[in-house]
Order: C-alpha cells, then structure tokens, then sequence
C-alpha cells in the first residue's frame, strides 16, 4: 500500500512539473514580468503615435516649411536621447519614494531628503525641455511666432471663461 502511495505521489509531481515547464516553453518564457514590460512598450508606443499626431496638428496650423518641420525633429529626437540619460536617475528616485509611501508612518524629512537628493536630475530635466523649446522657436518666423501665441492665448482664455 505504502508502495503504491509514494508511487501515485511521485508520478503526480513529476506530471506538474513537465506541465508547468512545458507551459512556460510554450509562452517563450514569458511570465508576468515580461508581460508587464510589454504592456509598458505598448503604452509607450501609444504615446509617441499620439505626440506624431499632435506634432503633425501643430505643424499644419503653423504651416511649417518641409525644412522646418525636419529641423524640428532634429530637436526632438536631440532632446529625447537626452532625456534617456536621465531616466534611469529618475526611475531609482520613484522606486525610493514607493518604498517611503509604503511604510506605515509618512516620514516626511526622509522623502525631503531624497528630493533633495535628485535636485540636479530634476533640473537637468527642466534645463532639457526648456533648451529644445527655445530651440523650436527659433527655427519659426515671426508670423508664425504670432500665430503661436495667439493660439496659446485662446486656449488660456477658454480656460479662464470655464472656471
């Protein structure tokens, strides 16, 4: 009886495992972290179709030149390689903060400190987007410059008559 029972138990957890080691063959591997990160490339993959839409939006309305619109790329592409450079510093700060905002008690000169931290990252960030920005602006005429502006001024103004 003691024969037959330690049998059916060892043929029971050899069967789970070729199933479990198979299964994962046939997903390639993929568990739930590859999953995750393919949800995130997907995420990301939707927000650059939808800055190519804005961009191309923007570009119409401003009637940018075949150069211009070159040019900014060039800028676009500069500014996000730099941007990459960054992300790595910004993504060990957020990591930091989730573990404070998990413990029980907030501690708050902990979470200070670890801004402070990550002040020069912070503004290497700023620094990143204001110098594409000025960059953009230069490239446009004067008209356009105008037209820029004036469409800002719409936006802030409907914004205003909503509140």
């Amino acid at each position: 009886m003691r024969n037959k029972l330690s049998l059916c138990l060892t043929s029971a957890v050899l069967v789970m495992s070729l199933t479990s080691a198979s299964s994962f063959a046939i997903n390639n591997g993929v568990g739930h972290d590859q999953s995750h990160r393919k949800d995130a490339a997907q995420k990301t993959h939707k927000i650059e179709r939808f800055m190519q839409h804005k961009f191309k939006k923007m570009a119409r309305y401003l009637e940018l030149t075949d150069e211009q619109r070159k040019e900014a790329r060039a800028i676009h592409v500069q500014a996000k390689e730099s941007r990459v450079a960054l992300k790595e510093s910004l993504k060990v700060f957020h990591q930091l903060s989730k573990t404070l905002l998990a413990e029980d008690i907030f501690n708050e000169q902990a979470f200070l400190d670890l801004h402070s931290q990550y002040q020069d990252s912070f503004a290497q960030m700023a620094l990143i987007k204001v110098k594409s920005k000025h960059s953009f602006i230069k490239l446009l005429t004067e008209e356009q410059k105008e037209k820029m502006q004036s469409h800002k001024g719409f936006s802030e103004r409907r914004s205003h008559r909503s509140k």
